[in-house]
């Protein structure tokens, strides 16, 4: 039986895609990208080959999210001396927090760290704690300080239909149809990126800190074969349905012309306009779309964080076509890692399929849960 993830809705979709986007933990957008491709209907062996991870693992990603959710994205580390906090105490603290200040008679609708700790300690919930105790002891519960957002479920009668055609094309084992998925990148801003990277001590690299935004933006058109997991790219100064048109034009060239083409594409304006769909029409373009708000279901999402990361940071260009040529020479050394590596996983797994990993951080038992 193949692994694969629960059934997840399009609020939870949207947030693995915005993790593997635009998130700043490289551990959590790995987990996500694992997720987020599974529940795009890819198996095991290859999300090993995408993920460049074992498929062993994978499994115990998919099969962690499935228990503990979201939770299992974040890594946990050592925990350190025991807390002097009992959980009654912590519990006080979460419910104190998660409270309406309002409701309490208080004069104001917002907690910070202060007036919460303030608060706790009039009210006895604790006899005294830092700010920063305070911090840690929310997180560990999650709860967090967020801004109140709004969501969207997606209201495309056809849902279900359209996920389920997608994970149709996703999971073709042998002689599979040429499926590509695709969408833009962008806008990316000709300013400078920063980033790390090793240098001497205190002598870090250096990028301008002041410009201005005069240069404007562009845009990276990407482009997924969904089987043999290889992209290609073009860059273009707007997203404009001409120059998708163009894009979707060049890709196609690259198959035989009456060989039927699957592209998955999410509901993007200048996807759908009737120059594109007459164009689809009249070679072997099969255009299939993700659900409506639901844009997380397109295989590509899962890789144009990987493609950012490895050509933006530390640089700073001044044209559109500078920013291409670093986001193609990104392009041809992930599509070769992924042959290369893909490989060696694949090697790996075979050689050891009796080895047991061993237990996952986050399904660790501490000595806190023993005792208690």
């Amino acid at each position: 039986m193949v692994v694969r993830v629960r059934e997840i809705n399009d609020e939870e979709g949207n947030k693995l895609r915005r993790i593997v986007r635009h998130h700043q933990s490289a551990i959590e957008v790995k987990r996500a990208q694992v997720i987020l491709a599974s529940a795009q209907g890819f198996t095991p062996p290859k999300i090993a080959v995408i993920a460049l991870m074992s498929e062993d693992y994978v499994r115990t990603l998919i099969k962690a999210f499935n228990l503990h959710g979201f939770k299992m994205l974040q890594p946990k580390w050592g925990p350190g001396r025991p807390s002097r906090f009992t959980e009654e105490h912590r519990k006080g603290l979460v419910a104190l927090a998660l409270s309406h200040p309002k409701d309490l008679g208080l004069p104001y609708t917002q907690w910070s760290l202060s007036r919460l700790r303030e608060e706790a300690m009039q009210r006895g919930v604790v006899d005294t704690i830092s700010e920063e105790w305070l911090r840690v002891i929310l997180l560990e519960s999650e709860v967090g300080h967020q801004s109140l957002r709004t969501w969207k479920e997606s209201p495309d009668p056809e849902r279900e239909v359209k996920k389920a055609y997608i994970e149709k094309l996703t999971r073709q084992p042998h002689n599979p149809p040429v499926v590509l998925s695709g969408d833009e990148i962008g806008p990316i801003q000709l300013i400078p990126h920063g980033g790390a990277g090793w240098f001497p001590t205190e002598r870090p690299g250096r990028i301008p800190a002041e410009y201005h935004k005069g240069l404007g933006t562009t845009y990276y058109f990407l482009m997924l074969n969904v089987y043999h997991q290889q992209l290609s790219g073009t860059v273009y100064r707007t997203k404009h349905s001409v120059n998708w048109l163009d894009f979707l034009k060049e890709e196609r060239a690259k198959y035989p012309a009456d060989e039927p083409v699957y592209l998955i594409q999410d509901g993007l304006s200048t996807h759908w306009t009737p120059a594109v769909r007459q164009w689809a029409r009249e070679h072997e373009v099969i255009l299939v779309p993700t659900a409506t708000h639901a844009s997380w279901m397109n295989p590509v999402e899962t890789h144009a964080k990987d493609i950012e990361e490895l050509a933006l940071p530390g640089t700073h260009f001044t044209t559109g076509a500078a920013v291409g040529d670093a986001l193609d020479a990104a392009v041809e050394y992930r599509n070769e890692e992924r042959i290369r590596r893909g490989k060696r996983f694949r090697d790996t797994v075979r050689k050891n399929r009796r080895h047991q990993a061993r237990v996952p951080v986050w399904l660790r038992t501490t000595n806190a849960e023993v005792a208690s």
